[in-house]
């Protein structure tokens, strides 16, 4: 009898006591399977500044020429130090890192296109002068390429600034770009972008900014397009979005 008492008061007390144990002392996690590397991560702000450092390093250093002495290194020296700028002061980033091996090929993209497009324009020579005289040297068709290379690059800046401002209240979430240019494509900074690099190589004559010019269209366009799903994904119910190409109105 005495056995029995012993049994039940210990059940009970076990019915009682041990929800009270597990609710104080939570379980632990299962440990997670140890990884045996991870990639290395650097933020995007770095990059940007970094790829943008080396084609105003190399492109004087390969060409014998100082930032402004002829047409080609003026207009280089002009975009790369405004795209400088902007991510020194203007972009506000989506995203706070990426793989640190994107530093690597993004530096050796742009410094090898320096070296490059420096190389070619050297060689051929065009346009030496000071930067005062520099303008009056040039052919009425090469006035008017530079013309519109400064118009897109001004416009390629206003984007990037309505970009900005979508963010100024330091959030990273997507909003829909309501700006003119943004009416009808997605991606118009990308759109001035490679116009100004069609100007610059119809300006130059260069075959090496020319073969540049193909390559970083070919990215942005890869890119824009990818932007243009993304957004129709997520704004296909705001009547907002009407945005219907990517680069092009009407073609692409």
């Amino acid at each position: 009898m005495a056995l029995r008492i012993l049994v039940a008061a210990f059940a009970v007390a076990h019915a009682f006591v041990s929800p009270r144990r597990a609710l104080s002392t939570p379980r632990r996690p299962p440990p997670r399977p140890a990884t045996t590397t991870m990639a290395a991560r650097i933020p995007w702000r770095t990059v940007f500044v970094c790829e943008y450092t080396a084609p105003l390093v190399v492109f004087p250093a390969v060409s014998k020429a100082g930032p402004f002495s002829t047409l080609a290194s003026t207009l280089w020296t002009v975009h790369f130090a405004k795209r400088l700028a902007e991510t020194l002061f203007v972009h506000k980033f989506s995203k706070g890192t990426m793989p640190l091996t994107n530093l690597f090929k993004n530096c050796g993209y742009y410094g090898g296109a320096a070296a490059l497009v420096g190389w070619d324009v050297s060689r051929r020579g065009p346009y030496s002068a000071q930067l005062a005289k520099l303008f009056a040297q040039l052919s009425t068709e090469t006035k008017v390429f530079v013309g519109a290379w400064a118009l897109c690059e001004v416009l390629n800046l206003y984007t990037h600034l309505h970009l900005a401002s979508l963010r100024s209240d330091g959030s990273r979430e997507a909003k829909i770009p309501t700006a003119w240019p943004f009416r009808k494509v997605c991606s118009p900074n990308y759109s001035f972008e490679i116009g100004s690099w069609i100007f610059y190589s119809l300006a130059t004559a260069s075959p090496a900014a020319w073969a540049f010019t193909a390559l970083g269209a070919l990215q942005m366009g890869i890119w824009s397009k990818q932007k243009l799903k993304r957004y129709k994904r997520k704004f296909k119910d705001e009547e907002a979005f009407t945005a219907t190409r990517a680069l092009v109105p009407g073609v692409f």
